[in-house]
């Protein structure tokens, strides 16, 4: 008799380490999921240009008012001009911001990050800097904006991230 319990003890102790196991490697796959697909739910994008033309007895400056794309107009060789845009989006969500294209190097962004939370907007600051060496022509990229939805297992990645930095 005892040593059918002491059977059924060590059944029951080997089924729950089994089950503790299983839900560990449950919860490091989802994690390694997430962490691997941390990408953008939606993405948008809207076009940027620069006419780059060497002074010819004044600088040009910087002037467009295109409302729909970030455009710094024509700018002399060594100029320096800012634009801002609005990121709005309806749900609550990390935002990523860069720049792609002929001349993204020369834009600084900010912020490049940051959170924004549903129907709210946050404006975005574009600097561009074109360098003394810059080529006199037209040069075309676009600005992006990722959007990170904050979902809850999101949201529980980014606190165990935080935890082991």
């Amino acid at each position: 008799m005892i040593l059918k319990k002491n059977n059924n003890k060590k059944k029951r102790l080997i089924l729950l380490v089994t089950a503790i196991i299983i839900i560990i490697l449950i919860v490091l796959t989802l994690k390694t999921y997430l962490a691997a697909n941390n990408s953008c739910d939606t993405l948008d994008s809207v076009a940027t240009s620069v006419v780059v033309k060497y002074p010819r007895g004044g600088d040009y400056i910087g002037f467009n008012v295109n409302k729909q794309n970030v455009t710094f107009g024509t700018i002399s060789p060594g100029a320096t001009v800012k634009r801002s845009a609005f990121a709005n989006y309806t749900k609550d969500a990390t935002v990523l911001v860069w720049a792609e294209g002929d001349f993204p190097s020369w834009i600084i962004i900010s912020p490049k990050k940051f959170e924004i939370l549903p129907n709210h907007k946050k404006e975005v600051f574009f600097t561009l800097l074109v360098p003394f060496t810059a080529k006199e022509r037209q040069y075309k990229g676009r600005i992006v904006f990722c959007y990170q939805d904050k979902s809850l297992w999101h949201k529980l990645l980014l606190v165990n991230q935080n935890v082991y930095k």
